[in-house]
C-alpha cells in the first residue's frame, strides 16, 4: 500500500506556508526590520518598500520646473535633476561630478562657499548667479537644507530662476523712470517756454527806439530761455541717439589737457557765479583719440555738476598719464555724494536729492560718451567731504 501526501493536502501545506512568509514578511516590516511601509485600506494592507515609495517623489523631482541637487559637503554635486542641468547649460549627464561652484558667477563662488558650509547644518536660502557656457549670467534664488542618507551628510538644493521676476521689476523700473522723467521734462521745459512767451508778448508791446534798454533786455531773457530749451532738446536727442546707438564720433589725436584748459577758460563767467575758483594741474602731451566736441560735452557736464554742488568752493582739476591712460579728475568740497547713490549716478534720469533742476541725463551722457571712446568715468567720495569724478581714456600716443 502507498503511503505520501494527497493532492490537497499538498495544496493546503504550500498555502500554510506562504501565508505564514506572508505574515513573517509583515511581523518584520512592522518591527522595522524591513524598509517598506504597511497601508491599510478598504481593500487590507498593502505594502509599500521604500524603492516603491520614493518612485514618485523622483518623479516629481524630474519634472520640477525648479533646479534640484544633491551636493557633498565639499559642494559636489552628486544628483541634479534635468531643470537644474537647463538652468547651467550643461548636459545633464556631465554634470555630476563637477562643484557647483563652476557654474556660479566668479564674483560669488566665495559667497558660495559660505553657503555650503552653513547649509551642512542649517536650512538656508539666498540669492545667486549662474553662468551659462556661452557667458550668460541667470538670476536665481537658492535653498540649501542639510540632509542624511545612509547616513552620510548631504545638501538638497533646490533653485528657482528669477530671471522672470527680474524682467518684472526692471519693466516696473523703466516705467516708474520713464512717468518721472515725463513730469521732470514737462516741468522742465514748461518754465522756460513760459518766459520766453512772456518775453515775446512784452516785446510785442515794446517800441524799440522809445525804450531800447528794456527792448533789449527782453531780447536777451527771450534768447537765454531759447538756448535753454535748445540744450534740454539736444539732451534728449542724445540719449535718444545713444539708446538707439547712432551717437556718431568723428575721431582723431587730441590734448586732453588743452580741452580741459579751453573748457575752464569757457566756464569762468558760470564759475565767477558760483563763486568758485578752477585750480588746475595739467601734464602736457596727454593726448587721446577722441571726438573733441564730445569729449568737452562728457566733460562740461562733470564741470556743471561740480559747480551746482559746490558752491563758493574751489574746484581742482587733474590731468595727468597713468600708465597707457589719460586721467582728468575733477575735485569739488561741496555736499559730496550719498554712498548709496555712488551706484545709481550715472543712470538716466537720475537727480540727487537735493538737485533742484535739471533732467538727470548730465552724468548718464558723460558716461556713455566716454564709454563709446573706450575710457571709462568713476565717482567717489572724498575724505573731509566732496566728491572726485575719474575720467580714464587710453592714450592714442604713448611718450
Amino acid at each position: 500500500m502507498k503511503t505520501g501526501r494527497t493532492p490537497i493536502k499538498f495544496e493546503l501545506d504550500e498555502l500554510r506556508r506562504r501565508l505564514q512568509e506572508a505574515e513573517e514578511t509583515l511581523d518584520a516590516i512592522r518591527s522595522g526590520e524591513v524598509d517598506a511601509l504597511v497601508v491599510s485600506g478598504p481593500e487590507g494592507e498593502q505594502v509599500f518598500t521604500l524603492r516603491g515609495a520614493e518612485h514618485p517623489y523622483r518623479v516629481l523631482v524630474e519634472s520640477m520646473n525648479e533646479g534640484a541637487a544633491s551636493l557633498a559637503p565639499d559642494g559636489t554635486i552628486l544628483y541634479c535633476n534635468g531643470a537644474f542641468a537647463r538652468m547651467i547649460d550643461t548636459p545633464l549627464d556631465t554634470v555630476m561630478g563637477h562643484k557647483i561652484g563652476e557654474f556660479v558667477e566668479a564674483g560669488e563662488t566665495e559667497a558660495l562657499a559660505a553657503l555650503i558650509e552653513r547649509g551642512c547644518s542649517s536650512a538656508i536660502r539666498s540669492e545667486m548667479s549662474l553662468r551659462y557656457r556661452t557667458g550668460v549670467i541667470l538670476p536665481t534664488q537658492i535653498s540649501l537644507n542639510p540632509v542624511k542618507m545612509d547616513g552620510s551628510p548631504l545638501i538638497a538644493v533646490v533653485l528657482t530662476d528669477l530671471s522672470e521676476r527680474q524682467r518684472r521689476e526692471e519693466a516696473q523700473e523703466a516705467i516708474r523712470l520713464r512717468d518721472e522723467f515725463l513730469s521732470i521734462a514737462s516741468h522742465e521745459l514748461r518754465t522756460p517756454l513760459s518766459t520766453l512767451m512772456l518775453q515775446l508778448a512784452l516785446l510785442e508791446r515794446l517800441d524799440a527806439n522809445a525804450d531800447p534798454s528794456r527792448f533789449a533786455q527782453s531780447v536777451a531773457k527771450a534768447r537765454n530761455q531759447a538756448d535753454r530749451m535748445t540744450e534740454l532738446t539736444n539732451r534728449l536727442l542724445d540719449v535718444t541717439r545713444i539708446a538707439s546707438g547712432k551717437l556718431e564720433l568723428d575721431v582723431a589725436n587730441h590734448d586732453l589737457g588743452e580741452i580741459v584748459a579751453d573748457l575752464v577758460e569757457q566756464m569762468s563767467e558760470e564759475a565767477g557765479k558760483a563763486r568758485c575758483e578752477f585750480r588746475l594741474k595739467i601734464e602736457n602731451s596727454v593726448i587721446v583719440r577722441c571726438d573733441r566736441f564730445r569729449i568737452e560735452q562728457a566733460i562740461l557736464n562733470v564741470l556743471s555738476n561740480a559747480l551746482k554742488y559746490a558752491p563758493g568752493h574751489p574746484v581742482s582739476l587733474v590731468v595727468e598719464r597713468q600708465g597707457a591712460d589719460g586721467v582728468m579728475m575733477v575735485e569739488d568740497r561741496g555736499v559730496g555724494i550719498d554712498p548709496d547713490a555712488l551706484t545709481r549716478i550715472f543712470n538716466r534720469f537720475e537727480r540727487a536729492a537735493s538737485q533742484s533742476g535739471g533732467l538727470g541725463l548730465g552724468l548718464y551722457i558723460a558716461r556713455e560718451i566716454v564709454t563709446q571712446h573706450g575710457g571709462s568715468i568713476r565717482a567717489e567720495r572724498r575724505e573731509g567731504g566732496g566728491s572726485r569724478f575719474c575720467i580714464t581714456m587710453p592714450l592714442s600716443i604713448m611718450p
